[in-house]
């Protein structure tokens, strides 16, 4: 079934569900309209769709769904760029909980909120939801949750420039990634730890680590992913002086976010012009 059969189907399941008067069938329909309008990245499409669930749930005390569904919407904010929002839903879906909640939920709802605090620039906070999610992951015996917690916390770690603990805990994920293979984690590691070698000005390194994630993210079939990891090596390539290859790859990186219509397009050509004015006056010289 087409994706849009799919939506056609579940939004005609939403009226029928008002029209016969079952609240919970149209809540159920509008959670998965709003589960599609996510995956499409169409976040204020998604939000209306969560939002209507959350109200139809808390009035017919279905607390657990009202969790999940505020979780979602929680997600909607966060990428669309509402973090203090997203983190004041994502307290309502905790108290939907209740004293006793759902592990899995809550750990979800946690690492939910590190990212709404990261995107606030709250590191403190933000770290210990992913411990918390971490914790979680022990209890439950869940590995992907465990490494989901280990690669945010990573990422944490380096924003807020604790470059040490960031190498430790990527390196713990990359351990975990590897006996989990194939996991599209890996790509997202190995671009860490090649940002995190950089920092502590291990530029080769840094240069190999993003070589490492571009091949993992064409064998992921990440188009995204692969124009970061190229990104990412020339830039370290740069830090090297080595200019001409650094230029290649944030030139095939601006091809592939061009392709994408990405956000990444300013940032690259930014770099790449910086980079071919330096190599200009080398080119001059060997005239």
């Amino acid at each position: 079934m087409k994706p849009e059969a799919s939506l056609e189907i579940l939004l005609e399941q939403i009226l029928q569900s008002e029209q016969s008067g079952d609240m919970l069938g149209k809540a159920a329909a509008c959670t998965k309209a709003g589960q599609v309008y996510l995956t499409r990245n169409h976040y204020s499409e998604a939000a209306h769709y969560y939002q209507e669930a959350i109200r139809i749930y808390a009035r017919e005390g279905q607390t657990d769904l009202q969790a999940r569904s505020l979780n979602h919407l929680g997600v909607c904010l966060i990428m669309s760029g509402q973090a203090k929002q997203a983190l004041e839903c994502l307290d309502l879906a905790q108290d939907a909980l209740g004293p006793e909640p759902d592990a899995a939920l809550n750990a979800a709802i946690q690492g939910n909120r590190g990212l709404a605090f990261s995107a606030l620039q709250d590191y403190n906070h933000a770290f210990q939801a992913h411990k918390a999610v971490m914790e979680a992951a022990e209890r439950l015996g869940d590995d992907h949750l465990r490494l989901s917690a280990l690669i945010n916390l990573a990422d944490i770690s380096l924003q807020d420039k604790d470059y040490r603990p960031a190498q430790g805990f990527a390196l713990v994920a990359l351990d975990l990634a590897q006996e989990l293979q194939p996991h599209p984690g890996l790509m997202i590691i190995y671009d860490l730890l090649g940002m995190i070698s950089s920092r502590l000005g291990d530029l080769r390194s840094a240069v190999e680590f993003h070589q490492q994630a571009y091949l993992a993210a064409c064998e992921a079939g990440d188009l995204l992913r692969q124009g970061i990891a190229l990104a990412n090596q020339g830039l370290a390539l740069e830090g090297l002086t080595e200019l001409e290859q650094a230029a290649v790859l944030l030139d095939k990186a601006q091809e592939i976010f061009s392709l994408l219509h990405s956000t990444y397009q300013d940032k690259t050509a930014h770099d790449l012009q910086r980079i071919r004015n330096s190599l200009a006056p080398r080119a001059g010289r060997e005239q």
